[in-house]
Parts: C-alpha cells; structure tokens; sequence
C-alpha cells in the first residue's frame, strides 16, 4: 500500500473528528433542550411557537444554532465524499461530485441561516 496522504486529506479527516465531537455535544444539547425537557414538561407537546419561544430566550441558542447547522452539513457531506472516494472514481468525476458537494452544502447552509434568522 504506498497510498500518500496529502495536506489536504490530513485536514478533511481531522475536521471530520472535530465536527463529529461537536456533534455529539450539539445533538445531546439540542434533544435536552428541545425534546425532552423544556417542550414535553412545560407545553406537553411539540409546536413550532414552543420552538420559536425557547430559541428566543437567548442569544447563545442563536449562536449555538448557527455553529450547529453549518457543521452537520459539513459533516455529513463529507462523510458521504469518504465514501465515495473509497471507490478511487476518476479524476474529473471526483472533480464534478466535489463541486457538486460545495453547491449543496453552501445552499443548504444559506438556507439554514435564513431559517434560524426568521425564528429569532
């Protein structure tokens, strides 16, 4: 096996570990919050208002929110460009699905923002 690494695969994998140790702080954060203790205990149920009104109580969830979002796109697309790059695809498809992935991950990020700065 005399695969090289290059700078650029060195950082994408380590920002995979760190996004994913955000992640499981973020997603233990979100559940607390959201789910289990403030909407079941004070409403009973689940609603868009609820939402709304626990993320408006502070401007720490408008931050943690916005740091959030972006990670669990980046994550996930670049997890699912590991993959495919597993498959040793060629040079200009690596290019294309690559281009493809920074367009998506870019507009879903733009859609993100713009969904958490019309709930706050």
């Amino acid at each position: 096996m005399d695969a090289k690494l290059s700078n650029q695969s060195a950082l994408t994998w380590f920002l995979q570990r760190i996004t994913g140790l955000f992640l499981g702080f973020f997603l233990i954060t979100h559940i607390n919050v959201q789910h289990l203790f403030h909407d079941i205990t004070i409403h009973g149920l689940i609603n868009f208002e609820s939402v709304r009104e626990n993320l408006a109580s502070s401007n720490l969830w408008k931050v943690f929110y916005f740091l959030f979002v972006p990670m669990v796109i980046y994550h996930a697309l670049n997890g699912i460009w590991q993959i495919i790059a597993d498959f040793r695809i060629s040079r200009g498809a690596a290019i294309l699905i690559k281009a493809l992935f920074w367009i998506l991950g870019a507009l879903l990020t733009v859609i993100g923002a713009l969904t958490l700065n019309n709930l706050f």
